[in-house]
């Protein structure tokens, strides 16, 4: 694997992803030759391309994730991973996009294309009832 994607299974190593359950953040990798620009060719990529998708920016996927507490140390820890990983990807990818897929359990997927032509990025998915 390319040190990028070492370098993204560091920063998303043990980080949980809360919704309304509690979720890992997975690194992945489209296969060689496909592309995550648009979201008919990452569903194709992906092997669903039926499902219905929801594109959403990086910022807004991130949001709570990234907010420190005044009175939480342990969520402020995770604050600042979350923040390092979401500049990481901002700097290391292009064509940032997160996806959506599905209403109730959602899967989600925050991609961007490498320097090498890889599209990358990391994966979870969030309960939302």
């Amino acid at each position: 694997m390319s040190s990028n994607y070492q370098e993204l299974e560091q920063l998303s190593q043990s980080l949980l992803f809360i919704s309304e359950s509690e979720y890992p953040l997975e690194p992945f990798a489209l296969p060689a030759g496909t592309s995550g620009q648009e979201a008919s060719s990452f569903l194709k990529a992906i092997g669903q391309p039926e499902q219905t998708v929801e594109e959403v920016t990086v910022a807004h996927f991130f949001r709570n994730m990234v907010r420190p507490s005044e009175e939480d140390a342990i969520q402020n820890q995770n604050a600042q991973k979350f923040m390092a990983l979401q500049q990481w990807l901002e700097k290391n990818l292009k064509d940032v996009k997160v996806y959506r897929l599905g209403q109730t359990q959602v899967q989600a997927y925050v991609v961007g294309q490498a320097e090498d032509q890889t599209w990358m990025g990391v994966k979870t998915t969030l309960i939302e009832t």
